[in-house]
């Protein structure tokens, strides 16, 4: 079964090599990462996947920038609900990330259910259980028990990761699932969204992505 970390931050943009947090994430149980603006390797026995997360605030601008992306697994930042209708149909968008920012309505059932349909799945960033305190980690909390809740009605795609800018970041796949227990998602949950990202391949090759 393949345990993937989506959304990794290495060298430069963060403080640790590829090469360790390669190793690092084969010692804590994965056999795939997902680095930002990487290209696509492999070290210690791990796949190193290419991943872009667009940030930008138009679906018109979004659009021109998966186009010019070229191979890798693309996330877009969250926004508004018209905003995440738009982008959820755009070729070559994977997954929405960064939803704990945003308000409830912003991905309502509607959206979710078109997220299920496109096959665009939810990022959810479990490092940010860690890194926030006191009321900002209850609404995290809150807000990914919002997008469980939805996700178990409608079907959509999870892909979690650590969120990982250092080898001090990441985390084992044990302490990943008792994360995502705080929040109510089972152990068989969890492990299937370790492995989402390749759920959305599963009718083609793997992967042919832009961010």
């Amino acid at each position: 079964m393949t345990v993937t970390d989506v959304f990794i931050h290495p060298y430069p943009e963060g403080d640790s090599t590829l090469q360790r947090m390669a190793r690092a994430a084969r010692d804590a149980g994965y056999d795939t990462i997902v680095a930002i603006d990487h290209p696509e390797c492999e070290y210690y026995s791990v796949s190193i996947l290419n991943g872009t997360i667009v940030t930008e605030g138009t679906p018109k601008a979004v659009h021109a920038a998966v186009r010019k992306k070229g191979r890798g697994i693309i996330g877009v930042d969250a926004g508004e609900n018209s905003f995440n209708r738009s982008v959820i149909q755009i070729p070559g968008v994977h997954l929405l990330t960064g939803l704990h920012r945003t308000q409830k309505n912003s991905f309502d059932h509607v959206t979710a259910r078109f997220a299920a349909v496109r096959k665009v799945g939810v990022h959810l960033d479990i490092g940010q259980i860690i890194t926030c305190r006191g009321h900002a980690r209850q609404k995290v909390l809150a807000r990914y028990h919002e997008l469980l809740v939805l996700q178990r009605k409608f079907g959509f795609v999870f892909a979690i990761g650590s969120g990982a800018r250092s080898i001090l970041d990441q985390r084992t796949v044990r302490e990943m699932i008792t994360l995502t227990s705080l929040f109510g998602m089972t152990q068989e949950e969890t492990l299937l969204a370790l492995r989402g990202v390749f759920d959305l391949f599963e009718h083609s090759s793997f992967p042919r992505v832009v961010q």
